[in-house]
């Protein structure tokens, strides 16, 4: 019953009573227990266009131009409505249905953060997009919390009636929503004024994939998408000399095929001065506004044929990507492959890193969809009746395959995925892998038929827990709590659509927490500020754990950079927050393994002292303002400075256009740049970074991440960026080199930001793999042939009697703890692929190694004795023995293992890490053993040589008398 009457819904109700459920027992109490699983949501494509028809008229406007439409991912009846006028269209209403509509009764209304250019927008998932005035911007606007939740930017496009529709008004940049998600329709110079598709991932705002197309954008009355096609109006206006035009659809463009058509589809035009067409994939109707006049119009169609796209055969499954909340980043420019003749098929560009948040099945083309949904009205469509194989992503059909020989990349597994046999130049497609949503994405390189040597594309595989994160950000619930959540979901394993939803969330969480601020106490501001604080921290300590560094490699480049850049300038953000709802002049400090943040709000009344971050140097970086730059930028009598220490996040931050000073080495030699150091970050006042400029050059000092010959040449530098693309490069501008040696560098700046030391990288060749080889028999060999003759040497002391002896037992534990050592050598020093393993085989190396260098030291403590001691004791030493050969290791291990278990194994061997001062837990004792058996060595030899110097005279006596 439920399943037929809830499923494919958003959102369902059933009244639970006896005339819905049977009462077996009537006069008894019940209770009703509903298990319900969250399922993609399906629309099914309802084939190609054929016919257009006015089905019904809802009033006349005030306004000749405007927009009107639903969201088709809710099942309400809302009407979203945006009479648009030159330079001050700042406003959308809502109406909860036609009825209210029609009367004019308004739910509400949204003042939205801009002005918006042309009808183009659109409402899709709870979130209005548009046009922002004046820019080739798309804006992101949240209608349930009315902040505007993101910023992308159409690279190369036309904008501000350079390129409108036929009837102008600023149209130029046009949203449509369809089966398959969110797209942008546009002109670019480069594709010489016509039109151009973009898929718009709407929770990341990424482009998906762009396609160039041969119909010049001005000639177009107004476009639409229909699963993926695009439907060109050409129709007659009011001020036409001639009405030769006619109404038509003339041009459709199906990206699956990246082909094109002219067609001849009549398009009704009562009222001449079409303004808006949005097409519903919900109802499959079109929302029109036409000269003051809001209708709606009514579609046939027919089946999909080769013209227009057989690729469209099937259902295509949608699962929520991840929510990208403030996306700002301007992409390059598309290069599409010119088009030939008019009619010619134009072209299509993948984007370089293609992302999609679904797969459709048969697709042959290389750009990726996101979001693609399919729903037919006519046929109903319950989960029950679905089959498998059309709710979940599927790699291309059978038929699709080439066959084997043909010019194709083979079958193989990688990154836990299956990839079937691919055609050259195209890109196989398949679900991301088990506990992930989303799609993966392998290439098949032309012409030589082999797979992408970097491995599948990852990055839009997220975790299902995204959507109940954004799910709590739509619902109101406190921002503190969302992060507390947050914190806790990142703790697990990480995909790359977690790393960049994560960080995004946490803008989001940030201006959410502004806005519910303003309705608190105090003392409530104050609670709340420090609770995000403490989860921001925590969820950005998760990030950048070791065991995420591989969610990171599967985003590219720039997205790493803007993910690191966007995080570097929320935690900054964060705590200003922080410090402007502080109830008093207090210091609040976070510290965790991979980030410290240091938030203090102090009076600059009186005298101050110099400010150094962190407190302690247990990290070996520190950096410190003068009380004289506190005094400076104070304000109203008190200062706000936030301090942060990062490890693990420079990695992210590219070295690509990095500006450095080389020395006479690094420009002899053929180098990389690598940032070799924490990034450390002062800010005062909430002002950006490094405008704020210092009489006092603050101080820096940071430890070397990479201690060795292989880097050199220290620069001084900070991350400079914009917020507005969250972009950057490192420069050295304003800092300069005050000392260096082999594991810190010292620097002064004169203004503040993010820090950090860039060094010059060279590749130290290794051996080659024959080398490596014979390294690895000869070291085989030799311990097999050691524990060969360590396990004769075992037998013989335990099970011959009459060798039991102090001495012996010396001898036998020393050769026990080196078999072990060494066959625990060989079993686990390279199970680096399993970091817990790794980790106790690191222990028990130390443990047995420390206590055979233990039992050596005995051997001389023996020797010592036996010089000493004309009688052997008739008292064994044995027990004193033990305790001291086994369980002076295992206290040294286990104070080892309390102060920094982290440092048993490392990405190279299971063995104790070498960077930090961890493994002077066993070279220390190693060493003194070493200088304490030395010393009796010494005074066994002064022992044997003075007891010969006195048996000489005796000697020489008898000979005299003889």
């Amino acid at each position: 019953l439920l399943l037929s009457r809830c499923s494919n819904r958003t959102q369902c109700a059933v009244v639970a009573g006896p005339d819905v459920f049977p009462d077996p027992c009537p006069g008894t109490y019940k209770y009703l227990e509903v298990q319900y699983e969250c399922v993609p949501y399906i629309f099914l494509c309802p084939g190609l266009l054929k016919g257009v028809y006015q089905s019904e008229h809802l009033f006349e406007s005030d306004h000749q131009s405007g927009a009107w439409c639903k969201d088709p991912l809710q099942a309400s009846d809302k009407i979203y409505y945006m009479p648009w006028t030159p330079y001050r269209t700042d406003t959308l209403t809502e109406y909860s249905s036609k009825d209210d509509f029609i009367a004019g009764r308004p739910t509400t209304t949204y003042k939205l953060p801009h002005r918006v250019d042309g009808t183009g927008f659109v409402v899709y998932d709870g979130a209005l997009f548009f046009n922002k005035e004046r820019t080739r911007n798309i804006v992101k606007f949240d209608l349930r919390t009315r902040i505007k939740s993101g910023e992308a930017i159409i690279a190369n496009a036309n904008y501000h009636d350079t390129s409108p529709y036929r009837w102008g008004g600023k149209s130029d940049i046009d949203l449509a929503v369809d089966e398959n998600g969110l797209w942008v329709i546009y002109a670019t110079e480069q594709n010489n004024g016509k039109i151009v598709i973009s898929q718009l991932n709407p929770y990341t705002l990424r482009i998906e994939g762009t396609w160039d197309t041969a119909y010049d954008k001005r000639s177009a009355s107004n476009a639409f998408m229909i699963c993926g096609i695009l439907y060109v109006v050409k129709s007659v206006y009011e001020d036409d000399d001639n009405e030769a035009t006619g109404n038509k659809i003339d041009y459709i463009y199906n990206t699956d095929q990246s082909k094109d058509s002219m067609v001849d589809v009549p398009f009704p035009n009562s009222y001449q001065y079409i303004a808006a067409v949005d097409y519903n994939p919900r109802d499959n109707l079109l929302y029109v506004w036409n000269n003051y006049h809001v209708v709606k119009y009514s579609l046939d169609f027919g089946p999909l044929d080769s013209r227009a796209g057989q690729a469209h055969h099937g259902q295509v499954s949608y699962i929520a990507p991840p929510i990208h909340l403030d996306s700002d980043l301007e992409r390059p420019p598309s290069k599409g492959v010119s088009t030939s003749g008019a009619l010619g098929p134009g072209s299509t560009t993948a984007s370089t890193t293609p992302r999609a948040a679904t797969s459709t099945t048969g697709r042959t083309t290389t750009t990726s969809a996101s979001g693609r949904r399919n729903r037919s009205t006519s046929t109903p469509s319950p989960m029950a009746d679905v089959p498998e194989e059309m709710t979940t992503h599927l790699p291309p059909a059978s038929s699709q395959l080439p066959p084997a020989g043909a010019e194709s990349c083979d079958p193989l597994e990688a990154r836990d995925i299956m990839w079937s046999r691919t055609r050259q130049g195209q890109v196989a497609k398949q679900p991301c892998p088990l506990g992930s949503i989303g799609v993966a994405t392998f290439r098949c390189l032309a012409p030589d038929g082999i797979w992408e040597p970097q491995g599948p594309d990852l990055s839009n595989c997220s975790s299902p827990w995204i959507n109940h994160i954004t799910l709590k950000m739509k619902s109101g619930e406190m921002a503190a709590n969302i992060a507390r959540e947050l914190a806790e979901h990142t703790r697990n394993h990480l995909y790359a659509g977690d790393i960049a939803y994560s960080v995004s969330a946490m803008v989001q969480l940030v201006n959410l927490l502004d806005v519910q601020l303003r309705n608190l106490t105090p003392g409530g501001k104050d609670s709340a500020a420090r609770s995000l604080n403490k989860a921001m921290v925590e969820t950005v300590n998760n990030l950048l754990q070791p065991q995420a560094l591989n969610a990171w490699r599967d985003l590219n480049a720039s997205e790493q950079q803007r993910a690191a850049t966007k995080l570097l300038d929320t935690v900054e953000d964060s705590a200003f927050v922080l410090a402007d709802n502080l109830l008093k002049t207090d210091i609040v400090r976070e510290n965790t393994d991979n980030i410290q943040l240091e938030v203090a709000r102090l009076s600059t009344d009186g005298n101050l002292e110099d400010l150094k971050f962190p407190q302690n140097m247990g990290h070996g970086s520190a950096i410190q303002l003068s009380a004289n730059t506190l005094k400076q930028n104070g304000r109203n009598g008190e200062i706000r400075v936030a301090f942060v220490l990062y490890n693990n996040l420079g990695t992210y931050l590219s070295t690509e256009n990095a500006s450095m000073k080389l020395g006479t080495e690094a420009m002899s030699t053929n180098h990389s740049v690598i940032v070799n150091s924490p990034v450390i970050t002062a800010a005062i006042n909430k002002e950006f970074s490094n405008k704020v400029y210092l009489a006092d050059p603050v101080v820096f000092t940071v430890k070397h991440i990479k201690q060795s010959e292989e880097n050199f040449n220290p620069n001084c530098s900070f991350w400079s960026y914009t917020k507005r693309t969250m972009t950057g490069y490192w420069s050295t501008q304003g800092c300069r080199l005050l000392t260096t040696n082999k594991t810190h560098t010292t620097c002064s700046c004169n203004h503040l930001t993010n820090f950090a030391v860039l060094m010059a990288h060279v590749e130290v060749k290794h051996s080659d793999a024959v080398h490596d080889l014979l390294l690895d028999f000869i070291t085989w060999v030799g311990i097999l042939l050691s524990l060969v003759c360590l396990l004769i040497c075992i037998f013989t002391f335990c099970f011959f009697r009459g060798l039991q002896s102090d001495r012996n037992t010396i001898h036998k534990n020393l050769c026990i703890s080196l078999f072990v050592a060494e066959l625990l050598f060989l079993i686990g020093i390279n199970r680096t692929d399993q970091p817990i393993a790794c980790a106790v085989f690191a222990a028990l190396l130390h443990f047995f190694f420390l206590a055979a260098f233990t039992w050596m030291f005995l051997e001389g403590v023996q020797l010592y004795i036996m010089l000493v001691e004309v009688f052997e004791s008739e008292h064994s030493r044995r027990k004193y023995f033990y305790l001291v050969g086994y369980g002076m290791p295992a206290l040294i291990v286990a104070v080892s293992a309390a102060v920094d278990y982290r440092s048993y194994g490392t990405d190279k061997v299971c063995w104790l890490r070498l960077d930090t001062y961890f493994i002077w837990s066993f070279i220390g004792p190693a060493t003194l053993i070493i200088m304490l058996n030395v010393i009796f060595l010494g005074i066994a030899l002064y022992k044997m040589f003075h007891h010969t110097a006195i048996l000489k005279p005796e000697s020489g006596c008898l000979d005299n008398i003889k």
